[in-house]
């Protein structure tokens, strides 16, 4: 997951349709930066407290998927991009749109929303842009407007360099960051930290026949309140320091979904369950709501197995 800090913009509605139109693909979008500057619109210093966007619960939250293909050809590379703003819906204010633009202000995709649409906790929906063409030199704009009567607060973050996203410490209990130290923080075996297997990355000899995540949904309660994930073992057990430890189920954005560890030697073997994050994990790991998603608001989940020694393999699934 990545985090991109947020400012926040105060505007007359009818005067920014005026200007943007029905901001469709290609159209020009306003900058509010730049209303700003011109005075046509007000700042707000503090509307959501003081959250740093690099520690969790940040306002705005992606996954980038793609940007394979930039360094290795000339074909121009495509990516999924995934959002995920702290806001919640309600009659008298809430997301009305998203908009997310290049440097120069184009339009590269909008959805709308209204106050009906929301998650089961009240926040607006994930937001997802399925290829489109993303630089990973250049910058992009992302602008969630917010509809209260007459006025729109603009909720803007700027994706700098855009790179592939992958596991971080930022929102894994500690001690599951304490366990992912050789991954996570680099090492010499691993120079880049985060990276996990996929079939466009790997960074042992091993390969990917003993090391691709595989996995499947059992079932899922309506409202997302339970789930069962099979997840296979990537190979077997090995030894006390090279054997299938962890099994994660995660959110488009990387927000927690359940997650298992395993003991060396507990006799499991070919697969893990893994079951919906419990309140004495919450507490054991001490995870704030924000942490930990509800799987019935994913379009699709990501899963990840961890052989402690070797490699983290990552795939998805799609629910609908």
């Amino acid at each position: 997951m990545a985090f991109a800090k947020t400012e926040i913009y105060e505007i007359d509605r009818r005067k920014l349709l005026r200007m943007t139109g029905t901001m469709g693909v290609g159209a020009m979008f306003v900058n509010p930066a730049e209303l700003f500057a011109a005075g046509m619109c007000e700042k707000v210093t503090i509307d959501n407290g003081s959250i740093e966007a690099d520690q969790a619960g940040a306002t705005l939250q992606f996954w980038i998927d793609g940007l394979h293909m930039g360094a290795r050809s000339n074909i121009k590379s495509r990516a999924n991009i995934t959002l995920f703003m702290d806001l919640n819906q309600s009659a008298v204010s809430y997301v009305e749109s998203v908009v997310i633009m290049d440097e120069n202000k184009h339009t590269m995709g909008a959805r709308y929303f209204d106050a009906s649409m929301k998650m089961r906790d009240g926040h607006v929906p994930y937001v997802r842009f399925e290829n489109i063409e993303l630089d990973a030199t250049k910058t992009y704009y992302c602008v969630y407007a917010v509809r209260s009567g007459s006025t729109l607060k603009l909720f803007t973050s700027k994706i700098d360099k855009p790179e592939i996203s992958r596991l971080n410490t930022t929102f894994l209990p500690q001690k599951m960051r304490d366990d992912f130290k050789t991954f996570l923080y680099g090492n010499t075996a691993n120079p880049t930290p985060g990276l996990i297997t996929t079939q466009f990355e790997f960074y042992t000899a091993n390969g990917l026949a003993l090391h691709c995540a595989r996995g499947r949904v059992h079932d899922m309660a309506s409202d997302g309140s339970s789930f069962t994930v099979n997840i296979d073992f990537m190979h077997g057990d090995v030894a006390a320091d090279h054997y299938m430890r962890y099994f994660i189920v995660m959110d488009p954005v990387g927000r927690l979904l359940g997650y298992h560890k395993r003991t060396f030697g507990d006799g499991m073997s070919g697969s893990v369950n893994v079951t919906a994050v419990t309140a004495q994990q919450k507490a054991d790991d001490n995870l704030p709501d924000l942490q930990v998603a509800n799987i019935a608001d994913c379009p699709y989940i990501q899963f990840y197995t961890e052989d402690s020694y070797d490699a983290i393999a990552r795939n998805m699934i799609r629910l609908r």
